[in-house]
């Protein structure tokens, strides 16, 4: 009868700790699958953010290329247009140089071409003028280019300036299942031993 308790408890402890042993496992496995999960979306985070960070620089000189474009583009479009009206004011010049071909010696021939004259001057002044109006012009195109390039290279980078965020909680250290007690299958064996050696004594 001892014999077989003492089988019939380490069998039972055998079985405990063989199922517990798979209970720890399956909790190891589900453990180390949020593990990976989480340290991948870790390097997922960091890797799109170092994207978006790539991605803003390469933006930044698209912006610049473009209001540096811009502006020169305004340039010259203002210098041609300031050479058309310097042509003009040649022209103007150089009639008034010839004069009317007429001598200009006292009386009447003292007024002569007169009219042509403030014509004349007031040709150059018009001409004056627009060249004062299209430096201008071209200011405030060139300032305005600048202003929405810095406006787009902000609005880039605020999109990026916090940083990749942080990370969420990592999963926690599992509680193990624990197995069958040693010492509850040491105190089953005294017992078996005690039923086994319990007949010698009562002979």
């Amino acid at each position: 009868m001892g014999a077989g308790q003492a089988i019939s408890a380490i069998g039972s402890y055998q079985s405990a700790s063989s199922q517990t042993a798979a209970k720890n496992q399956q909790i190891a496995a589900n453990y180390n699958q949020r593990r990976v999960a989480y340290e991948k979306g870790n390097l997922d985070r960091l890797a799109i953010y170092n994207t978006q960070v790539t991605d803003t620089k390469i933006n930044q000189d698209e912006i610049g290329f473009a209001a540096r474009n811009a502006i020169s583009t305004n340039t010259l479009a203002e210098a041609e247009a300031d050479r058309q009206l310097e042509a003009k004011l040649q022209q103007i010049q150089l009639a008034k140089l010839k004069g009317t071909g007429v001598a200009n010696e006292g009386g009447r021939s003292r007024s002569f071409g007169r009219n042509q004259m403030l014509a004349a001057g007031r040709s150059e002044g018009a001409i004056a003028d627009q060249r004062e109006r299209l430096s201008v012009a071209t200011f405030i195109k060139n300032r305005k280019a600048l202003e929405e390039a810095n406006q787009a290279r902000v609005s880039q980078w605020r999109s990026v300036n916090m940083g990749p965020g942080e990370a969420g909680p990592a999963p926690a250290m599992p509680k193990f299942a624990k197995g069958p007690s040693k010492l509850g299958l040491a105190l089953n064996l005294a017992g078996a031993a005690l039923t086994a050696a319990a007949p010698a004594f009562k002979a």
